[in-house]
């Protein structure tokens, strides 16, 4: 009887449990009576060793026993399969297996240290291959202690003058949020013109909802005005009601698109990097035996990937690997999707409160059956009108791109048509190359064309190829698209662009519409970066309306810690008419504005003044706050009441606490992970910090409470004598003792010097040895921080 084939017991944990217990009852069978399963009978002239066991320099912290014959080391079935060996089948039931004699197995006995050694190739080590997935994470989730409820109002102010006419336009949005839960927002369009004989003044409502986010299902939901999901090969559509919604962005960082996977082995313990297309993605340590590394691609296109397995004698090697990345693909046995039901939005922008009286639905779905397939579906219906399709995303092979395709129909009233699209794309480092078609019968209809009258194109088409040479990148184009009822547009464009030496660069553009060659216009552009901030460009243009040109120089303002920036420019278009143009602008911790004019010496001879402002308010915890305008999450800072303390934004100078000790910052990521920090080197030596970073979690368009509790501290130095006038020794102890206070020790320096941080009021010292002791009050200090040094102590 012999035990099971060790090379099936690794294709899984189970039967790998399965095969031990059968390799366990069979050798108990095989063994002679009375002896255990891995304790063989020593003959005569064998030693019995119990050793530290090493396979390929690696332990596993047991003991194991071994039996010395002469100068041959031999196991046990039982020992060499705890180690974790696969034996051949012929010498699987022998009692004692010499172990010179497997092939491939070498064999260090360290007899002072106990120690034994084997070297085993990696297929005779029976463990499964070992997994790492690298794009699972937990979701990030917020701290609720940091949830700052409020209110803000953020607005942009344009206005402009000209010829006695003036206009002023602004946008306002107004958010509340950490009010029970969720977030409700209202923006708001303005316009206010004024002429020599009118003034004209109207507000218009543009969307007003509230969004639920439940980030661990990664789902939300939106009551109010929000869009229509849509395909790739469908429409979206606005409207008033309720939208239920896959949303990746509340788990930015998992992994959606297909994985890449890369398997190797390593014989002793090393170190496997992980790079693709050269920048490194990843290192992670291996035991000895087979790998499989699971890993975001991290491209979109054709690309190389490389692992570097590095053990511990510092030996490396390489394995290549070829990879496609798409971010058009979902992982297997993933999906994206969305509901939503309401009523058509009607005039958007131009009036507040316009919705159809027909309710709509609509419902998108895509599913990665697995990683080269994901399949998408879409229906929409409302009065009068039924549409549905299926399209799929099809990755060719591992290099041989992606493949869409679609198809859809629709019933509106007697009409039926359908829709059918066909793409494909291929890219590289090197060369890219797109073609997609879509074309429509005349009756084909969506929801937008019934009942907003917004017409589908019976036909587009589009090319892409590009090219990327050390010359530059060259690239072609062609775009058609027919209506009904109107000629076809034809549009073929050519572009190249080429980096220059101290990061100038220069690029060429030439589009010609292929129906009207009057119409061909050409490009030429230069910029060069004089240093971080300023930059000097030149471009020249060529259309219908003839040949033109433009210098320019600007310095823009550093958007985190603000700042003053200025653009200049002037123009020429033909021989005659030249204009100028002048800006300045300002950045700050409240928020922006500029200003500039405009003159044009042409025909009209026209001049032109603007300005412009943006910024926001806040209503936090009954305090209203001005701050730059909040594009998504923002914090408010705290630093225990302490001004000018430097806060730092993922390791940038952000901005300084003000003289209430607080800082807005305006630019976080909701969901994700913002890491504030406050470096101790800007700070006085007498302060004292519990934390110098933190790492916060906003909700989405909501803010977050980061308090940084801080303190400058009393620092006290005097040296105490004896009554004898003698200096205390050095080395003793010297314990301090005040009411409503533990009492605490400190020690004496040479010439009885005492050090304190932040005694107690009131405090005695007490000092006791072997020969004396004695006390004495705590001198009370002129100051309540900072350092001082003190008068010398008697203690009597």
């Amino acid at each position: 009887m012999t035990t099971p084939n060790r090379k099936h017991c690794r294709r899984s944990p189970l039967a790998h449990r399965l095969c031990q217990a059968i390799a366990t009852a069979v050798a108990a069978l095989i063994l002679p009576e009375g002896s255990a399963n891995d304790a063989t009978t020593v003959a005569a002239g064998e030693q019995e060793l119990y050793l530290e066991a090493r396979v390929n320099q690696a332990s596993n912290g047991k003991l194991a026993r071994f039996v010395l014959r002469g100068d041959t080391l031999l196991a046990s079935e039982a020992t060499l399969w705890e180690l974790g060996l696969i034996l051949p089948v012929e010498v699987a039931a022998q009692r004692l297996i010499e172990l010179p004699s497997l092939a491939g197995l070498s064999v260090e006995y360290d007899a002072p240290h106990q120690r034994i050694n084997l070297q085993v190739p990696v297929d005779m080590l029976d463990r499964p291959p070992v997994h790492m997935d690298l794009s699972r994470t937990q979701a990030t989730l917020p701290d609720p202690s940091q949830r700052l409820p409020g209110a803000t109002l953020s607005y942009d102010v344009y206005g402009q003058h000209a010829d006695g006419r003036g206009n002023l336009s602004g946008f306002s949005e107004l958010r509340v949020f950490g009010v029970g839960r969720g977030v409700w927002s209202n923006t708001l369009s303005s316009r206010f013109t004024t002429g020599n004989t009118h003034r004209r003044a109207s507000n218009t409502r543009l969307d007003s909802s509230w969004q639920l986010d439940f980030p661990v299902p990664m789902l939300s939901l939106t009551v109010g005005d929000t869009m229509t999901s849509s395909q790739e090969w469908s429409r979206a559509t606005r409207i008033g009601g309720i939208r239920l919604s896959r949303n990746f962005a509340l788990q930015p960082y998992r992994t959606i698109t297909p994985l890449a996977s890369f398997a190797g082995e390593a014989v002793l313990p090393s170190t496997v990097d992980l790079y693709i297309d050269g920048i490194r993605q990843s290192s992670q340590p291996l035991p000895p035996g087979r790998f499989q590394l699971d890993s975001s691609p991290s491209l979109s296109g054709t690309g190389q990937a490389q692992l570097v397995i590095t053990d511990l004698n510092g030996q490396s090697r390489t394995i290549g690997f070829s990879l496609y990345g798409t971010p058009q693909l979902l992982q297997a046995g993933l999906s994206d999707w969305s509901v939503e039901l309401g009523s058509i939005r009607r005039d958007y922008g131009i009036r507040s409160f316009n919705y159809g009286n027909d309710p709509l639905a609509s419902a998108s779905l895509s599913y990665g059956v697995n990683n080269h397939l994901t399949l998408q579906t879409h229906a929409e219906g409302s009065h009068g009108i039924r549409q549905a399709g299926a399209g799929a995303v099809l990755l060719l092979g591992k290099r041989g791109g992606v493949l869409t395709g679609s198809w859809a129909g629709s019933r509106a009233g007697t009409l039926t048509g359908n829709q059918h699209g066909l793409g494909y794309q291929w890219n590289s480092p090197r060369f890219s190359a797109s073609a997609s078609t879509q074309r429509r019968s005349a009756g084909y209809r969506d929801v937008a064309a019934v009942h907003e009258g917004a017409t589908l194109p019976r036909r587009t088409e589009q090319a892409f190829l590009g090219v990327t040479t050390p010359a530059g990148h060259m690239g072609v184009s062609y775009v058609t698209q027919h209506y009904l009822d109107f000629p076809r547009s034809r549009y073929a464009s050519l572009s190249w662009s080429h980096s220059l030496a101290d990061n100038m660069q220069l690029s060429l553009s030439f589009n010609r519409d292929l129906a009207n060659r009057d119409s061909d216009s050409a490009f030429l552009y230069w910029s060069m970066p004089l240093d971080r901030y300023l930059t000097t460009s030149a471009s020249a243009r060529h259309d219908r309306g003839g040949n033109g040109l433009s210098v320019e120089a600007s310095r823009s303002a550093d958007l985190d810690q603000g700042g003053l920036g200025w653009r200049a420019q002037a123009t020429t278009q033909g021989s005659d008419d030249f204009g100028l143009r002048a800006e300045i602008s300002q950045h700050g911790r409240h928020g922006h504005i500029s200003a500039g004019v405009d003159h044009d010496n042409g025909s009209h001879r026209r001049t032109s003044t603007y300005a412009s402002a943006g910024g926001g308010l806040a209503l936090l915890d009954g305090r209203l706050y001005s701050m730059p305008r909040v594009h998504d999450a923002f914090a408010l800072v705290s630093t225990s009441g302490i001004a000018d303390v430097p806060v730092q934004l993922e390791n940038r100078t952000i901005g300084v606490t003000d003289q209430r000790g607080q800082l807005l910052i305006n630019h976080l990521n909701a969901w994700q992970r913002n890491q504030l920090s406050i470096d101790p080197l800007d700070l006085p030596a007498d302060m004292v910090l519990e934390t110098t970073r933190k790492d916060v979690v906003p909700e989405t368009r909501s803010g977050v409470q980061v308090d940084f509790p801080m303190r400058r501290t009393l620092a006290m130095q005097f040296g105490v004598r004896d009554r004898d006038g003698q200096w205390l020794p050095a080395g003793s102890h010297l314990t301090v003792e005040a009411p409503d206070n533990p009492p605490t020790t400190t020690l004496v320096g040479h010439e009885g010097k005492v050090y304190l941080l932040d005694p107690p009021p009131q405090a005695r010292l007490h000092f006791r040895s072997d020969n004396a002791q004695c006390t004495a009050p705590l001198p009370e200090a002129p100051i309540r921080e900072g350092r001082i040094n003190l008068e010398d102590v008697v203690c009597q």
